[in-house]
């Protein structure tokens, strides 16, 4: 990412920060990937956060979510300005991912374990 402006690569960061910080301290993709493949979803453990609260208060992981989603996207906006492809491509991938997330436990309404 040579040829970005000063002010891209902060944005770079942000959006970095903004990814890195909500998937380490929630643990979101690999708590979903176990939830979707039949692990009751309170019985996952983190160890930072008891995901008991996502049902206590679904809100926050929908916060979670669109903060990642907004990041991603924000970091994909900036590898198509600096023609990035492999980077973009990824980028695409985590996109859909967080994307099919929200669906799958906001718009379907599917359990995610009992």
């Amino acid at each position: 990412m040579t040829n970005m402006t000063k002010k891209q690569k902060i944005w770079m960061w942000i959006f970095i920060a903004m990814f890195a910080v909500p998937e380490i301290i929630f643990f979101t993709t690999p708590m979903m990937i176990l939830a979707i493949s039949g692990k009751s979803f309170s019985k996952i453990s983190s160890l930072f956060i008891n995901y008991q609260i996502f049902f206590t208060h679904p809100t926050y992981l929908l916060i979670v979510i669109i903060v990642e989603w907004i990041a991603v996207l924000g970091l994909f906006i900036l590898s198509i300005k600096s023609n990035k492809k492999i980077f973009t491509a990824s980028l695409l991938i985590i996109l859909l991912w967080l994307s099919f997330i929200f669906m799958l436990v906001y718009v379907t309404g599917i359990s995610m374990g009992s």
